[in-house]
């Protein structure tokens, strides 16, 4: 039987996912910024995202990953309305925590966390039909603040074990998001392995952002994916390039299938401020990634590996953790 993966247009199959985005944003920024105007307008925020969804599925691709939690800005009437205009293109939305574990989850215990992210993928969110088909966690600088219980490094472990036991009873994968030059995936997958937990069904989010090979094989050498979803945006020509030949070396190390594309990006950005409109947010990986890697070697099926087969390889194992 085919895996079913959950979209916010409801379930479809894991061979519908096509070329698929490892991780976006349909907007970014926080919790509440929907209650200050002068930040969020919902309509703004969907004309934007509907041309930028376009002009993606113009490019190729078929499905996304949105990455963004509810303390991050998630906007479920958004999710909506998007849902509603059948775009073309498949959304995965996430549950979970981003890097400021929020003060309601401080001192929980993991089975209380757990029940929080089972809820937004078993029942809806906020009251909605739309349900989360993948759980996010960010582990960034607050990691090496560690001084007493209530600690940001230990609200992170708390949360990344209560993510596992979701992961374990939803069948859904993690997605990370990390600073890959702290070598934060390593104390993750230490967590994730502890819980039980596959780690096929887990992404090492930014990965791209470090040149230590060394590094990015002792993550994939324990079976994670690697998130290689930091291309394009502001960054240059060299920048760019760096980024692609980074993922063919892992190509060439034996680690195709176990790299992920995508761009980290947003149409309609308030993290850290307002930032100018980019309607092409979700198109440098087709348009450009993609072509440089078929131009230095890689046949088309190669560069499925990466942009289809990785992230339905998350999937397939999280979906087998429910099962077994």
């Amino acid at each position: 039987m085919s895996v079913m993966v959950q979209t916010i247009r409801g379930p479809i199959a894991i061979e519908d996912l096509g070329l698929t985005l490892s991780h976006e944003h349909l907007t970014a920024g926080s919790g509440t910024m929907d209650r200050v105007p002068s930040v969020y307008n919902e309509d703004d925020a969907y004309a934007v995202n509907i041309e930028a969804l376009a002009r993606a599925k113009a490019a190729g691709v078929r499905s996304m990953i949105d990455l963004t939690t509810m303390d991050l800005g998630r906007q479920v009437r958004l999710l909506q309305r998007v849902a509603d205009a059948d775009t073309g293109v498949n959304i995965v939305c996430a549950t979970g925590v981003y890097r400021w574990v929020p003060a309601y989850f401080m001192g929980r215990d993991p089975d209380d966390i757990a029940e929080f992210m089972l809820g937004e993928i078993t029942e809806g969110i906020e009251g909605t039909g739309i349900r989360a088909g993948i759980i996010k966690l960010a582990w960034d600088l607050e990691y090496r603040l560690d001084e007493g219980p209530w600690s940001p490094r230990s609200a992170l472990e708390r949360c990344a074990r209560g993510a596992a036991r979701a992961a374990k009873a939803a069948g859904v994968p993690i997605s990370c998001h990390t600073v890959a030059t702290d070598e934060l995936g390593t104390p993750l997958l230490d967590i994730f392995e502890e819980e039980g937990l596959d780690l096929a069904a887990v992404t090492i989010g930014h990965s791209n952002d470090t040149t230590d090979l060394d590094y990015l094989g002792r993550i994939a050498g324990r079976g994670a994916n690697l998130g290689f979803d930091r291309y394009g945006g502001v960054r240059d020509d060299a920048e760019n390039e760096r980024r692609a030949a980074l993922a063919k070396s892992m190509f060439d190390a034996g680690f195709g299938e176990q790299v992920s594309l995508g761009h980290d990006g947003s149409p309609y950005m308030r993290f850290g401020g307002i930032r100018p409109t980019n309607l092409d947010c979700w198109t440098g990986v087709p348009t450009h990634e993609v072509p440089w890697l078929r131009e230095h070697g890689l046949t088309d099926e190669q560069i499925a590996g990466m942009t289809e087969r990785s992230i339905r390889r998350t999937f397939e194992a999280a979906a087998g953790m429910r099962r077994g």
